[in-house]
Order: structure tokens, then sequence, then C-alpha cells
């Protein structure tokens, strides 16, 4: 059984219809050339050379055996898997088959000449000048027609190289961004359910506001999980949701101003891109100030940019591994969807304040195409 299943692994594939369409426009178009060239030598040809509907038919059997014996050529290449094999290591048996197949139509072409046309005796088809040339003449003819063959497989045999190696980085890319997402939403949850369980016993009533305001984040999480990007409106929703959630937990510490242009909420954003750029804001800013602080959100549309700006009262920290990893991943999302047009800044402001800018282009991601 394994045998044969490595004998069907080893098969190649069917025959293209683009061989076929070569190999007929290729020796119709020496035939033809052949043809023309009889028509217009005719007149300048000596008494007694060749001509006729028998020299005419001669040259329809010559192509029709060099198509039957360059296919037989194909097929042995193929059975003996030479085009998976490197050149310097099978040019000699390359060879040898060109050789073979000249000798091979030389052999028709005698046979045919003087069986057939009966134009010129037979002892002069067979001067062994007038064979060695014929022979030479198709093998140039066979080794342009093994040349052109295996330039053609090989430019075919890198695009679909290359399109293979493009599917694979698609598909780790979409690898990579599942992962990256699947990192954000626990780390989202992880502060609502501390929230949430530092509430139930203090305040039950707003324990159950949080737990309908905890669904619906839920449930807008869930949606976007299976779409690369969503309005900004919607994001915006349930960033509004978010903070409300932990308005409850920081009371009269965190106030919150928005400023969102009209034409931004349809732009469609990352899922969570917002809500994580807030969410850095109230866990590096405003948690760590006894005093609490103020939270702006701003979202304008300069030309083909969408900028997000989110500014916290606190300090940015000199130490890179402080950023946390939300931001590291949402900065890694935006690289992989828009590339080098989008990124995520971070920078300190006068009078204590931590700005963060994201910037993405106003047209679908690379993903969503």
């Amino acid at each position: 059984m394994s045998t044969n299943n490595q004998r069907s692994a080893e098969k190649p594939p069917p025959i293209s219809r683009a061989y076929w369409y070569c190999q007929l426009v290729g020796w119709s178009a020496l035939l033809s050339f052949q043809m023309f060239a009889l028509v217009a030598l005719e007149p300048l040809e000596p008494q007694g050379a060749p001509s006729g509907p028998r020299l005419h038919l001669s040259l329809v059997l010559l192509a029709a055996s060099g198509f039957v014996l360059s296919h037989l050529f194909y097929l042995q290449m193929r059975r003996l898997h030479w085009l998976q094999t490197p050149l310097r290591r099978v040019w000699p048996r390359l060879f040898a088959s060109i050789s073979i197949a000249a000798a091979l139509q030389t052999t028709i072409n005698l046979t045919i000449s003087i069986l057939w046309v009966h134009a010129i005796p037979a002892r002069e088809h067979l001067r062994p000048a007038a064979v060695f040339v014929s022979w030479l003449v198709y093998l140039f003819l066979f080794a342009i027609w093994t040349t052109i063959y295996l330039a053609v497989h090989e430019f075919r045999s890198r695009r679909i190289a290359e399109v293979n190696a493009l599917r694979m980085e698609l598909v780790a890319q979409e690898a990579q961004l599942r992962g990256l997402r699947a990192q954000l939403n626990p780390h989202f949850l992880f502060n609502c359910l501390n929230s949430l369980r530092e509430l139930i016993v203090e305040n039950p009533r707003r324990a159950q506001t949080m737990v309908t305001q905890l669904s619906g984040l839920l449930r807008y999480s869930l949606q976007s999980d299976h779409t690369e990007q969503v309005l900004l409106e919607d994001e915006i929703a349930a960033v509004k949701d978010y903070l409300a959630l932990e308005g409850i937990r920081f009371e009269e510490r965190l106030h919150v101003r928005w400023n969102i242009a009209p034409e931004a909420g349809s732009v469609p954003v990352p899922p969570m891109l917002l809500q994580t750029l807030v969410e850095n804001a109230l866990k590096h800013g405003i948690a760590r100030r006894p005093e609490g602080g103020e939270v702006s959100i701003q979202a304008l549309v300069h030309g083909r940019q969408l900028e997000l700006e989110v500014v916290n009262s606190g300090e940015l920290s000199e130490q890179p591994s402080e950023e946390g990893i939300g931001l590291r991943n949402a900065r890694a999302r935006l690289q992989l969807l828009y590339g080098d047009q989008a990124n995520i800044v971070l920078e300190s402001v006068d009078h204590g304040q931590v700005r963060a800018i994201g910037t993405i282009p106003v047209k679908p991601s690379k993903a969503a195409q």
C-alpha cells in the first residue's frame, strides 16, 4: 500500500493545454515556412529537382513526425523527472536524447525521400555528407525546441513558487494576526472582571449595571473577532461602555472628554484599536495617580489619514517594557494590516500629560482586500 502511495505521489501532473497549443503552433509554423520556401524557390530549382504534391505531402509527414518525436522526448523527460533535476547533472542525458531524436528524424526524412518522392536517386540521399548535414539540421531544431521548453518550464516554476510563497506568507500573517488579537482580549477582560469583583460586595445594584455593560462589550468583542475592520462609530460605542465600567472603579478620579469629527465615524478601523489606546491611558496613567486625571479622546480625518489621539494625565516611563503588551500588539496589528502607512506614537506633552497618536489610512486594509 505504501509503495502505491509513493508512486501516486510521484505521478507527474496532467499535460496542460498550453503545451499542446505550443506544439501545434510551433510545428505548424515550421511547416508553413517550409511550404512558403518551397513555393518561392521552385522557379529557381534546377531541372529534375523534387516538386509536386508528393514533396508537399512529405513536408507534412516530416512535420508530423517531428511533432510525435518531440512529444515522446517530452514524455521521457517527465517520466524520468529530468525537469526536477539540476541542469548540470542532466544535460548529458538531454544531449544524448536530442541526438537520438535527430537521428530518428533523419531516418524518417531519408525513408520518405527515397520511398515516396523518387526525385533524386537513393545514393544521393545516402551520401555520408548529406546524412550528416541532415542530422545536424534536426539536432539544431530539437535543441531549440528543448531550450525553449526548459526556459518556459523554469519561468512557470518560478511563478508558481512565488505564488505559493505569497500564499504561505498570507497564511502566516493571518495566523500571527489572530494570535495578537487573542492576546488582547484576555488582557481587556482581566481589568473588567477585577472591577466587577470589587463592586459586587460594595454596590450590588451598580454591579448589575456593570454586568450589562460588560455583556455588551463581550458581544462586540465576539462579533469583531470575525472581521479585520469595524466602523469607528461602533468602536467608539464599545469604548464608551468600557469607560463607563472603569468609571465605576475610578469614581470621581476619572474625567473623559470627547472630540469626534462627524466624518470619522464611518472610517473602518481594526477592532479594539481605540479601546487599547484608552486602556493603556487608564492603566499606565490615571490608575497610577492618587488624584486620578483626565482622558481626552479625539478622532479627526486629515486628507487620507485618520488620526486617533488619546491624551491622559501622567508621566511617560523611560522604560519601553512599561508600555504594555496591549500597545505593542496594537502596533504589530497595524503593521500587518497596513504596513508602513500606519503607526502608533507615544509621547510626553506639557503639563504632565501623555499622548498616544494612532494614524491609519482611510482605505480598506490589506487583509480586507
